[in-house]
Formats: C-alpha cells, structure tokens, sequence
C-alpha cells in the first residue's frame, strides 16, 4: 500500500495525509509562492528586493538572481515615484501598518505595468518590523480597456473631440471651481445641409472631421472643444474672459469661413459663432442656451441681409 494513503474501513484509500510539520509546511509555502500566478515580492526596510517568485519574473522580464539584493527603487520603481515608494516602505516598517496599493512597475526593458497590490509588514521573531510584503495582480490591460471605454463614452466617434456629456461635466467642473472668466462659444455652420445633400454623406462627414481640426488648431490645450451632434459644436474656454472669447470667436469665424478642399471640389461652408461668458456658479445648461441663443440672433440676422434687396 501507498505510504502516503491509507486504507477506510470500507476498503478505499483516503488521499494524502494532512502535513503536520514545520518542515511540511514551509515546503507548502514555497510551492504556492513559486506556482501562484500572483505577483510576490518581498522588500527590506532598506529597499533590498528580498524575495522575486517566477510570475514576477514572467511579468518584468528580470531572474530573481538578478535582482535578489538590490533597490527596489532603482528595479522596479518608476523613477518619478521612487520617493513615494521608499516613503510607503519606511512607513510601514515604522508604524507596522501596509495599506493596499495600486501603481506601476517598470519591467526590464523600461516598460510600465500597473499592478494592484495587497501589502503586509513582516516581523522577525522579536515582533519588530523589518520589511513589506507585496501580493499583486497585474491589471495593464484592464486599466488600459476601462480607459478606453471612459474615453469612448466621452467622445464624439466621428471627429473624436468632447461629446454633450463630456462638455457639460467639464463646464459644470469649471462654473464649481470658482474659476472667473469661463467662456462658451456656440458654433453652428451654415451651408453644412446643401452641401451634404448635393456631395453626399461622405463628403459631409469630411467636412466636419475638418471642422473639427480647425477648431482644435485655434484653441489652446486648456479649451475644451466638443461636437453636440449634427453641425452644431462648442468651444469652452477655461479662462481668459471677455478679450479672448472675443478674439477666439473671430479666430473661429476665420478658420471656418476659408474653403474646404474634398473629392468633389471646394466647398464654402462658414459658421454662425454666438459666446456667452459665465461667472462662478452659474448653471452649464443656461450658460450654453445663452451662447445658442446668441448664435441663433446672428444667423437670424445673416438671413434677413441675404433677404434684403441691393439698393444699388
């Protein structure tokens, strides 16, 4: 009979005895902690990497004998958040006390992975702390798909710039802030219908894919340029006040107004632009009905003029 089994007094072999050993059990320790999938690595109050299991070793691309022994900051800290990690670990062995952590981690070849990590202070047998354990789960791709997914729930899918939803919480953000000189400017173009009625949808989905990059190219970085739907599209300036909301509504007028280049030729579109300047606390939704408004009375006006007969 198999040593490590026994025979039940039915006739069946139970399985393996339980270990109860000190040695057995230590040998239980090493295997989960070489075959577990999770990410295991020990660090010394100095920083000394004490401990590097193989799915480390698969995830940064370094052998444990290459890194046993030396700084944690300079292996696997990303260099502008090495301070903050030494801080972490000094800490904990200070105070006994490792809270849960997420950050990234470089690999051999200076990639960055993000790792969520659950951390816990190691004590020698005096009960005084002497270093951190980390237990981690590589999370890259799934920050990376959730960044995407926050990304497309925020974007317009033809031109990429800011849809409604995203505009309306960063000017909300804005009004909140207390921030003074929060501007809008409300651009809707004109032609846009004939000329997609005569070129057709792909010339018209041309059209404002090039719209949309020249409205990038007037604004500054700190602006936030967003398409509402159809050819209708917003521009909000964070600061700047009355003179730059002017000035960028007269860069907007300019930009739109020169022809555009497509398949089928040069099309003219231009734009009416109306702005409206916000205060601190104001409302999003009235400050951007203010700024349609305003747009509204100038294509209105635009309208009557081309009604109006030349006296000459």
């Amino acid at each position: 009979m198999d040593a490590g089994a026994a025979a039940s007094p039915s006739g069946h072999r139970a399985g393996p005895r339980p270990v109860t050993t000190a040695a057995g059990a230590h040998a239980l320790e090493q295997a989960l902690v070489a075959s577990t999938p999770a990410l295991v690595c020990v660090i010394a109050g100095d920083g000394r990497i004490l401990l590097f299991n193989p799915a480390l070793e698969r995830s940064t691309g370094w052998r444990a004998e290459e890194v046993l022994g030396r700084s944690f900051y300079e292996v696997l800290a990303v260099p502008h958040e090495a301070a903050l990690a030494r801080e972490f670990v000094e800490d904990a062995v200070r105070t006994g006390v490792a809270d849960a952590q997420e950050g990234d981690w470089l690999d051999r070849w200076g990639g960055v992975r993000r790792v969520s990590l659950l951390t816990s202070v190691l004590r020698d047998e005096q009960g005084r702390a002497t270093g951190v354990a980390c237990v981690g789960v590589d999370v890259t791709e799934q920050r990376r798909e959730e960044a995407r997914l926050r990304e497309a729930a925020a974007s317009d899918p033809l031109t990429g710039l800011r849809n409604r939803t995203a505009l309306l919480a960063a000017l909300a953000a804005e009004l909140r802030s207390g921030a003074v000189g929060t501007g809008v400017l409300f651009c809707d173009l004109d032609r846009f219908k004939a000329a997609n009625d005569t070129h057709g949808h792909d010339v018209g989905d041309q059209l404002l894919v090039e719209v949309a990059a020249r409205l990038r190219a007037v604004t500054d970085a700190d602006d936030v340029v967003a398409r509402l739907g159809g050819d209708e599209f917003v521009v909000l300036l964070r600061r700047g006040g009355a003179g730059r909301l002017s000035a960028l509504r007269e860069a907007v007028d300019a930009a739109l107004a020169r022809p555009f280049e497509t398949a089928h030729g040069c099309v003219l579109l231009g734009a009416s632009v109306g702005a409206a300047l916000g205060a601190p606390g104001d409302d999003p939704e009235r400050l951007l009905a203010a700024a349609d408004r305003h747009m509204y009375g100038i294509k209105s006006r635009r309208r009557e003029r081309r009604r109006v007969p030349d006296p000459r």
